[in-house]
């Protein structure tokens, strides 16, 4: 394969989806509440793909599609690389392309992986509470063990599949994506500040009187940071720190509190409780009010 003199600049998220790949995605974020990460799932034919480059980091993890073995050519800035993924390679491997770095590639066999797509402006803030705020580059990556990574492309695969994407955990799941990119694959090491003693009461205070008074609103990590004038990074930490909990994980429990209060209403029916208190639908309520009780909604009214 020759590259292509010029890589074509390609958008995964404003282009979607880019006239590159021969099949449409199966899945995608693009019309969910994501900001700062997006998620595409793909099963594509043997291709070759032409030299590129996009303005996001681009993660892929590869996904089991058969016992057949797939060899993948590729090519970035002059420098070639092969390597193969077999039934064995499925569990923790992943592949790197950072931002604004050219890459093509082809493969012999029908394939199948999860594109996620960083924004580089997301990362940089966060690199801003490292020790070693330097401009931030990733190491290109054909082929790595990384079992984290891929734990948290696939939870974020399965929110959106079950329950249409949601964007404070997408956010909670980007912020931590980004901490491990930035500790491990950025050119230049960075050392991420740690934060011993929680956040200060009356912040704490601010925080879950933000939370409880939005339950049934879509709340945006970003907005909860913000209003505290902190990074996501170092909100998500003390929170954790200062309540034992992660501010996601609080969140559903909240809402699944009120949840139990407005089940002892007959007049009200589950679905209308599920949105009340802020779930994308009913699925997505039963899951969480599963998880934190032990029951379904209805087993629980039930109960009362």
């Amino acid at each position: 394969m020759m590259p292509a003199e010029q890589p074509l600049d390609v958008d995964f998220i404003k282009d979607a989806p880019p006239q590159i790949l021969p099949n449409l995605p199966l899945l995608t974020s693009f019309q969910s509440s994501w900001r700062n990460i997006h998620l595409a799932h793909h099963r594509q034919p043997a291709w070759e793909l032409p030299e590129i480059q996009n303005p996001q980091h681009v993660l892929v993890i590869p996904l089991p599609l058969g016992d057949q073995l797939v060899e993948v050519s590729w090519v970035s800035e002059g420098r070639w690389g092969q390597t193969q993924f077999d039934g064995n390679d499925y569990t923790s491997h992943i592949q790197i392309f950072p931002a604004h770095v050219p890459y093509g590639g082809s493969w012999s066999q029908n394939i199948e992986f999860i594109h996620f797509y960083l924004e580089p402006a997301f990362i940089s803030q966060l690199a801003y509470e490292s020790i070693n705020p330097d401009k931030v580059e990733f190491l290109l990556e054909l082929k790595k063990a990384d079992h984290l990574i891929h734990q948290i492309g696939l939870a974020l695969r399965t929110d959106l599949e079950l329950d249409g994407g949601n964007g404070f955990y997408a956010d909670s799941l980007a912020t931590a994506l980004s901490a491990h990119l930035l500790k491990h694959y950025a050119t230049r090491k960075h050392v991420l500040r740690s934060y011993d003693d929680g956040l200060p009461k009356d912040k704490l205070n601010v925080a879950i009187d933000y939370i409880n008074t939005h339950l049934g609103k879509k709340i945006l990590l970003a907005d909860m940071a913000a209003k505290l004038h902190i990074s996501q990074y170092h909100f998500c930490r003390m929170f954790k720190q200062s309540t034992g909990m992660s501010p996601h994980h609080y969140l559903m429990q909240q809402r699944v509190e009120q949840a139990k209060q407005l089940l002892g209403k007959p007049e009200r029916t589950v679905t209308h409780i599920a949105l009340e208190c802020g779930f994308n639908n009913q699925s997505h309520f039963a899951k969480y009010f599963r998880r934190y009780t032990g029951v379904s909604p209805t087993r629980f009214r039930e109960l009362m």
